[in-house]
């Protein structure tokens, strides 16, 4: 019996207590469902946290760049360029940062009861994660731009127009191509999140009903 088929039978009993249920299955489905999430929100962390490393690495380059540009007397366009990347890289790595969101503290106690708390929290983190969706969205998209630009300044600030990705028909299509990806992830994320909410909501439901059950019982 899985976690969802232990908490249908617990909400199928009316008259008998949660004590009826076979304790050590609960905890064992519970368990499960604990390495599940913490699965799901430790890979959505990584994730961010890379985006974040790779905006605040690009953004310390394009600062270097900024130096080099003005010291080396070039147009300034390249400076103004490098700079609103660098302000875009900002972006990514603040919005990847927010996005993480706040971790559920550990709690190292062993009783049912605690095994309910620790799954509701996971629950309550991705929810959390889901009405923040726009945000990692917003950092991801930001570090695409930011990128496509400051590419375009290093090309063209070092006299590079001979080259066919110097050209404006390259970096037209690698925009198009930038906005389909931005478009259609953002879209994908959305329905992806909108479709997890009321599993998550009703999981959370039926988590704080067994909770109180069992703290009602002690």
């Amino acid at each position: 019996m899985d976690f969802d088929q232990m908490l249908e039978t617990w909400r199928a009993q009316n008259t008998a207590s949660p004590y009826d249920l076979n304790r050590e299955a609960l905890r064992q489905a519970l368990q499960t469902e604990e390495a599940r999430l913490r699965r799901t929100v430790r890979s959505r962390r990584r994730g961010l946290w890379f985006v974040w490393m790779l905006g605040t690495g690009m953004a310390v380059w394009a600062g270097f760049w900024i130096a080099i540009t003005i010291t080396n007397g070039w147009p300034a366009i390249y400076a103004i360029a490098a700079a609103v990347s660098l302000g875009m890289f900002a972006l990514a790595a603040g919005a990847s940062w927010v996005g993480r969101g706040r971790e559920p503290k550990p709690n190292f106690a062993n009783t049912l009861e605690d095994e309910v708390r620790r799954n509701l929290a996971l629950v309550d983190c991705q929810l959390s994660a889901t009405r923040r969706w726009i945000i990692p969205m917003l950092g991801t998209a930001s570090l695409l731009v930011a990128v496509a630009l400051f590419s375009w300044t290093l090309a063209m600030s070092q006299d590079n127009f001979d080259r066919p990705d110097s050209s404006g028909v390259g970096w037209f299509w690698y925009a198009v191509v930038l906005v389909f990806f931005a478009v259609r992830t953002s879209y994908k994320a959305r329905d992806e999140m909108r479709k997890a909410t009321p599993t998550l909501e009703l999981r959370r439901r039926r988590l704080r009903e067994l909770l109180s059950a069992l703290d009602a019982r002690e």
